[in-house]
């Protein structure tokens, strides 16, 4: 897939048109049902209680949502979304279903890239979560030092990947070895990394797997 329209995918803008509604519709293919299942799944293993998220690259604000969800769990205390897309943003602070986090300081709206996120403090995240995100990540082995510094020690980092990101424009998408991604993790700090099984293996585009490791305790 070109260029043009995989730099989309990783943000869409307001002034690209016809190629940005065709990102957004496509990322919002299934209703997000994808990333819904993959927070489900975190808040379903209750592994975190009331744990302190961030989120890379929310998008459209379907795992967000996940994660306040009433019935759910997870119940975070406070969550940072960092978005890079004005057009996401504005979608996210936008949205009735999130105001309320929102106005009460759980959650806010980031424009920043994670490569540099000083407005956390060290050691204070038990989450970092992205969905089809790590692609964008260049250099990884600096995305994850920063990530790895936020982390409280124990903290996990959860990256969902699609095998259709192998197909697209290399430019913009940098990372989709998943094993080069386990080994700068584990260099980066991390331990017990590894790339869970396919979920949804026979749906097709909504199938994915998940990068994971956990930040060393000493």
């Amino acid at each position: 897939m070109g260029a043009a329209l995989a730099t989309e995918f990783r943000s869409p803008s307001s002034s690209n048109g016809c190629l940005s509604w065709l990102a957004q519709r496509i990322m919002s293919k299934d209703n997000g049902f994808d990333s819904i299942a993959a927070v489900s799944e975190i808040a379903n293993s209750k592994r975190f209680t009331k744990p302190v998220i961030v989120e890379l690259g929310p998008g459209s604000g379907f795992s967000l949502r996940t994660m306040f969800d009433k019935e759910s769990p997870l119940q975070p205390s406070r969550v940072y979304a960092i978005e890079i897309s004005e057009v996401f943003r504005q979608q996210l602070t936008e949205d009735k279903e999130l105001a309320t986090h929102i106005e009460s300081g759980k959650l806010s709206i980031h424009n920043d890239d994670a490569i540099n996120l000083k407005f956390i403090p060290d050691n204070s995240v038990d989450l970092v979560f992205g969905f089809n995100v790590v692609y964008f990540l260049f250099p990884l082995d600096v995305y994850l030092k920063e990530l790895n510094r936020i982390l409280k020690p124990g903290g996990e980092l959860q990256f969902c990947v699609k095998e259709e990101a192998k197909y697209m424009d290399k430019q913009v998408y940098a990372n989709t070895d998943w094993e080069a991604c386990l080994g700068k993790m584990e260099n980066n700090g991390f331990e017990n990394v590894e790339k869970t099984e396919i979920r949804f293996k026979y749906d097709g585009p909504i199938s994915y797997s998940t990068l994971i490791g956990k930040k060393k305790s000493s």
